[in-house]
């Protein structure tokens, strides 16, 4: 970890700043005389600045020793910093920079943010056609300073300071000063930073606007645990432990807020719409008549692959009704009948779409149906960032007359609604999904729900193919959802047996993490002929800890690549594994996807990967931030994706998380090999707790 500083300092010169306003690097002077280089997001910083900085030193292969700021606090501004602020603004330059501090000495900020039109009016050479561009530099420079000042002083971090001016532009201050708790909208923001800006600008404790934002933050938080409302016994004390208030007085605020009362639950209103809006729609399609006119014999055909009379069933549904659903376990034939199903309507001359809420598992659908188009569920809405998805009911999808969603147990209900809104009015829609996986990560579960409802015939595959249960990964994947140990050791395993999933137990979490480490670099990669980086994942169950995603990434890339020259600008080398954890759009280059980084250009600022598809991707060195190591991730991070190689790490540790559901999604990311080491008592924890935390959803009942 790199070494924490503090130092008292004065800017001399600014060598680089982004045209953002956001990161740059600055030349300045400690108290003991000695020059240092300061960088981070810091922008808002100028010639004169006396500051007070913490952070850390890093070492850059280039440019030597910097330390990188994390907070900051300014002293008064000194007559060349005021100038250096001053002369940015468009128009105005050094010369009317000192003009106004002449006229307006150290209060000049201040009197100018007052009326700053009729300020700069004033400025000799800006006239009526300059007023405006130059009004706009000012609030753009002066408010970012501003609120840069402001959220220092309550110990907010540069970074996030600087995000959210670039959120809210010039106007960032006004709005703030005018409701603090704006501020706890935005990722990365504790509701208690923007609680600690508000008391200091006045706000009282028992405030109906803060008690407002308590509930509304308290509900957005609880979606991070799949909640789509609380009820009102659930609510309150949560709301009151935050505000540190009586339930009593949270209590009266409850029915004047921006929240929707449903009987004893509480909502937010996007949710409450969200969730309202896809009941609807589920019963549109589900009472709608088929629109797919096709042929679909009452028997199966014959042959080698020949559907079973489930499968069959699935795609006599699939025609016969607006909306299905085809679920399974493992090795039941879900991929199969998909390709039944797409063969059948491409032989009479019909339409079909496929995507996932994965680029991976949309490629691997596309694969598995012989070469049918596949896209991500964003991609095939037209994803237009900042704005939304481009398709919805307004301007729905047209000339598909199937649409197959897999990994369907990925949908949450915001992108369940958005997809079926986009539906057209002669389409048909299948769900196809593994509801003993994982429950999606943001709230709701929507296929489950629906399969609850019976509003739409549901198929449940559950014969394995002789083929599959020769895989031992199947077996054990069956047999751990079934809550029983992986490998029966009263089963002798046959000749014909594939012999692709192993079970390690170790003593302790220091010779579990040893094991795994031996595995992914040496053992596997060399019986199996994998590349360690590119073919295998390692699956942890949390980040933190001497077992946790981040040790081990740690450890396996300094095994795996420890001479990769440094990427100037990230964190990484060139050879590292590194994973995207939230969709780029532009790049198609989407959350959970996983690549290698195999060449920079210093000059340009960019990096150039190659993802686990094969694609090349050229990326700037500023997007590198959404990136992550990723030798070792989540299991939840690899959900709707697979490597040929898995290993997964299990400690006593890990039991906050350790659930029989988080083992079986793992154990099926798996192609070739799959081995699971576990300290002992750690995988029994698992098999004995079904992931069945509740979810406060009302899909069930809003669609009956």
């Amino acid at each position: 970890m790199p070494d924490p500083a503090t130092l008292a300092a004065e800017i001399v010169a600014v060598r680089w700043r982004a045209d953002d306003g956001g990161f740059a690097v600055l030349a300045a002077v400690g108290d003991d005389g000695e020059e240092v280089t300061l960088t981070g997001p810091i922008a808002h910083l100028h010639e004169g600045d006396t500051v007070e900085v913490q952070g850390a030193w890093r070492e850059h292969p280039r440019f030597g020793r910097q330390l990188h700021v994390e907070r900051l606090k300014v002293g008064a501004a000194s007559p060349d910093a005021l100038v250096a602020l001053l002369g940015r603004v468009k128009h105005v330059g050094p010369r009317g920079a000192e003009w106004l501090l002449e006229r307006h000495g150290d209060q000049v900020l201040e009197i100018v943010d007052r009326d700053p039109g009729a300020r700069l009016r004033e400025v000799p050479g800006i006239g009526k056609a300059k007023l405006k561009p130059a009004v706009a530099s000012w609030q753009a420079q002066a408010g970012g300073r501003a609120l840069a000042l402001l959220l220092a002083e309550h110990d907010v971090p540069a970074a996030v300071a600087a995000r959210v001016h670039k959120a809210l532009g010039g106007g960032a201050l006004a709005l703030l000063q005018e409701d603090p708790y704006a501020l706890a909208k935005f990722d990365g923001i504790a509701f208690a930073t923007a609680d600690a800006v508000a008391r200091a600008l006045g706000t009282p404790a028992d405030a109906p606007e803060r008690i407002h934002a308590a509930l509304a933050h308290t509900l957005r938080a609880s979606e991070q645990d799949g909640h789509c409302f609380l009820p009102r016994e659930e609510l309150l004390p949560r709301a009151a432990r935050l505000l540190e208030l009586p339930i009593e007085t949270v209590d009266a605020h409850v029915a004047d807020a921006d929240l929707v009362l449903d009987g004893d639950r509480v909502l937010e209103p996007r949710m409450d719409r969200t969730e309202r809006r896809l009941a609807e729609r589920v019963r549109e399609l589900a009472g709608a008549p088929p629109t797919l006119d096709v042929e679909v014999p009452a028997d199966p055909p014959g042959g080698e692959h020949a559907p079973t009379v489930t499968q069959w069933a699935a795609v006599h549904a699939a025609a016969e009704h607006r909306l299905s659903i085809l679920t399974g376990l493992p090795g039941t034939g879900k991929t199969a009948t998909m390709r039944a199903l797409v063969d059948l309507l491409r032989a009479q001359s019909r339409t079909v779409r496929l995507c996932a809420p994965t680029g991976k598992a949309a490629r691997r659908l596309s694969e598995a149906t012989g070469g049918a188009e596949a896209t991500t569920i964003h991609r095939l809405l037209e994803w237009v960032p900042g704005e939304g998805f481009s398709r919805d009911a307004d301007d729905p999808l047209t000339g598909v007359d199937l649409l197959v969603v897999d990994e369907a147990s990925m949908l949450d209900v915001r992108l369940a609604a958005a997809l079926l809104a986009a539906v057209g009015p002669r389409t048909h829609v299948l769900l196809v999904g593994d509801v003993d996986q994982l429950a999606p990560v943001g709230p709701g579960r929507v296929l489950e729900d629906l399969i609850a409802s019976g509003i739409a015939p549901a198929t449940r595959l559950t014969e394995v193919f002789r083929q599959a249960a020769r895989s031992l990964i199947i077996r054990a994947a069956h047999r751990i959802n079934r809550g029983e140990a992986p490998l029966d050791p009263s089963v002798p395993l046959g000749p014909d047996d594939v012999r692709d999933f192993f079970y390690v137990e170790c003593e302790s979490a220091p010779k579990v993490f040893a094991e795994v480490m031996s595995l992914a670099t040496r053992r596997l990669p060399g019986h199996y002929e994998l590349d360690p980086v590119a073919d295998l994942q390692v699956l942890v169950p949390m980040h933190k800890g001497p077992a946790g995603i981040d040790a081990f990434n740690e450890a396996l890339r300094e095994s795996l690549n420890p001479d990769g020259p440094s990427v100037k600008g990230t964190p990484f080398r060139l050879g590292d594994r590194i994973m995207q954890t939230r969709n780029n759009h532009e790049r198609s280059f989407y959350n959970g996807e996983i690549a290698v980084v195999v060449a920079n250009d210093p000059a340009r600022g960019t990096l150039t990967l190659v993802g686990d598809d094969g694609r090349r991707l050229t990326l700037d060195a500023q997007e590198a931030g959404t990136l992550r190591l990723a030798y070792a991730c989540s299991v939840h991070k690899m959900q709707g994706s697979q490597a040929p190689a898995i290993v997964i790490a299990l400690t006593r540790g890990h039991a906050p998380m350790l659930t029989r559901n988080l083992v079986y999604t793992a154990v099926t990311r798996s192609q070739t090999a799959c081995v699971i080491v576990a300290e002992r008592g750690a995988l029994p924890t698992a098999l004995s707790r079904v992931d069945a935390s509740r979810r406060n959803t009302r899909l069930v009942e809003l669609v009956s």
